[in-house]
């Protein structure tokens, strides 16, 4: 009797157990780890933060960050700022839930900050406090869906891959008048020289895993080069006080193709590029990598014929200029 039933009807033999379900949830997102860290994010990224917890130094100011200042942070948003959700900002909302999904990340809390007259957006998390994203109410004026989609994509990226807190540490070190200022700045003593050193590269480096994560959320990733040279001509100043508004999107195509049509081997990148316009011909390699159409199997591979993650790295490396890091 139980084989007939089983030949009538082979629902009966889907497994239902909440284990199965779970296994079955996560896979994908076990397929997308490689040695300890996601397939999307740049690996010098990571190798960048290893060096850096081993300077002399680091360790304390890494503390005071994480004990005092993500934490003077977090209290100002809650108690200052409203809180994102399906009644209050649900056009915002639905855009995280949308970024979370695709990068498999449990949905962080959004604030949006009245505050601050600058369109910024940046993420705060540390080992006490839940991952937030905050948006300034001015970012959100100037902004259309794709380009708040592109940077909260962003940001969902720096969440997964630990940048929060290097992002923090970041702000010490005084390279722009216009590097976000939290509200408070705990660690009083003298910097070592190597530690600044590494923030300020690892930046580089940090841009890039995060673009490919806005790139992973975009309902067009190829849109990514256009959305963001739109974003900096209309005055967009990044959380490190990067900006420029002359950018010009034309070149910048031209650039991109230049270089992508250039072997590894023979690619070149002209000097006097801005570290912005760096920043994005490096992030613009992620649209022909393997690893893009693994996360995102509804958008067809630009070629047809996308490189492995390993190649997209070697020749993002040689635009960002690390020397093989």
């Amino acid at each position: 009797m139980s084989d007939i039933i089983e030949n009538v009807n082979p629902l009966l033999q889907i497994d239902t157990g909440f284990r199965s379900y779970l296994n079955a949830y996560t896979r994908s997102y076990q397929n997308h780890m490689v040695d300890g860290s996601l397939d999307y994010a740049f690996e010098s990224d990571f190798a960048v933060r290893q060096k850096i917890m081993g300077l002399g130094g680091a360790a304390k100011l890494f503390k005071a960050v994480n004990t005092a200042d993500v934490s003077a942070e977090a209290k100002h948003l809650f108690m200052k700022c409203d809180q994102v959700g399906p009644l209050k900002y649900p056009e915002i909302y639905d855009i995280v839930k949308k970024c979370a999904e695709r990068l498999e990340l449990i949905v962080p809390i959004v604030f949006i900050r009245e505050d601050m007259d600058r369109p910024l957006v940046y993420s705060i998390a540390s080992e006490l406090i839940e991952p937030c994203i905050v948006l300034t109410k001015q970012l959100c004026d100037m902004c259309k869906e794709d380009e708040l989609t592109l940077l909260i994509g962003c940001e969902c990226g720096r969440i997964q891959n630990n940048h929060c807190t290097y992002n923090m540490a970041y702000t010490y070190i005084n390279t722009s008048r216009n590097v976000f200022r939290p509200i408070e700045r705990s660690f009083t003593q003298p910097i070592n020289s190597q530690v600044i050193s590494a923030l300020a590269q690892w930046v580089k480096y940090a841009d890039v895993t995060a673009s490919r994560a806005g790139m992973i959320c975009l309902d067009k990733p190829g849109r990514y080069l256009d959305i963001m040279c739109g974003l900096y001509a209309k005055g967009y100043t990044d959380y490190y006080g990067r900006q420029q508004e002359n950018i010009d999107f034309a070149e910048m195509t031209r650039l991109s193709a230049e270089i992508h049509s250039s072997t590894s081997r023979s690619m070149k990148t002209d000097r006097e590029l801005t570290e912005v316009e760096r920043s994005l011909l490096a992030a613009g390699e992620f649209l022909y990598c393997q690893t893009l159409y693994s996360w995102r199997r509804d958008v067809e591979d630009l070629e047809g014929h996308a490189e492995s993650g390993q190649i997209c790295d070697v020749r993002t490396s040689v635009i960002v200029g690390n020397g093989g890091q």
